[in-house]
């Protein structure tokens, strides 16, 4: 999985439009066959790639409920399952991921795979408020979203600028934000490469965020570009502390 994300504007809406959300991967018989394969399709990559794998900051997993937002940095494909191995069985078994409608959905086959593996589902890059719909359902209806807010992987491992799509999602919908860090998953699958290799990865989970009613939207994506920031900062420092 690979560039899952929420953007504003028009400029990259594509002949992708008409992918739509699989809504048969919210179903009983999805759910169960997710929970049941999820030693495979989750636990046993994560085992495989990342070594070693660090988790800090666990114990701000143990509170949470759904529906949450759950926000990213973006390296690699490799981190959408990092954070689905971290998130609890209530969180992970409503949990849907948010997936770039031109690259994850551009074959139908692998497009309702990625929806059953991962209850992923198609969005529009740059398709504007029209493109949160679904996203705004979900989180209406009890469940929880993983989205990457810079809208694409970094090169660099630097974080990019948050778009503003999931600040109008926690703010109109009013759900709590929970920010993690990941180090080291550009490593595992760089951005054009097509092979995975093993190496260390530090999983950094932060504090949750609210919003009270009424914070504006340039404020609250300020808010989680800060919190993931900070986490990264903490990465940062630690691996300047090691290196001296």
């Amino acid at each position: 999985m690979t560039d899952i994300s929420i953007t504003q504007g028009g400029q990259h809406a594509s002949a992708h439009r008409e992918a739509k959300p699989h809504k048969w991967a919210l179903s009983l018989w999805a759910r169960v066959v997710r929970r049941l394969a999820r030693r495979w399709t989750v636990y046993s990559h994560v085992r495989k790639f990342c070594q070693t794998f660090t988790v800090e900051g666990r114990e701000n997993l143990a509170s949470i409920k759904n529906p949450v937002l759950i926000i990213a940095n973006h390296t690699s494909h490799f981190d959408t399952v990092i954070v689905l191995s971290l998130l609890p069985d209530a969180i992970y078994d409503r949990t849907a991921v948010v997936a770039a409608a031109d690259r994850m959905y551009r074959e139908r086959i692998k497009g309702m795979w990625h929806s059953l593996r991962y209850n992923a589902f198609p969005i529009t890059r740059g398709g504007g408020r029209e493109a949160l719909a679904y996203s705004q359902w979900l989180l209406h209806n009890g469940w929880s979203l993983l989205i990457f807010p810079e809208g694409k992987r970094s090169r660099t491992g630097e974080l990019l600028p948050f778009h503003g799509g999931p600040a109008i999602l926690a703010t109109l919908q009013n759900v709590p934000v929970l920010p993690i860090y990941i180090e080291g998953a550009g490593r595992i699958l760089p951005p054009g490469t097509n092979r995975s290799q093993p190496a260390p990865v530090v999983a950094r989970v932060g504090s949750l965020l609210t919003f009270p009613a009424g914070t504006a939207i340039s404020d609250a994506k300020h808010a989680m570009e800060e919190a993931v920031r900070a986490l990264a900062g903490t990465a940062i420092a630690d691996e300047q502390a090691a290196a001296s």
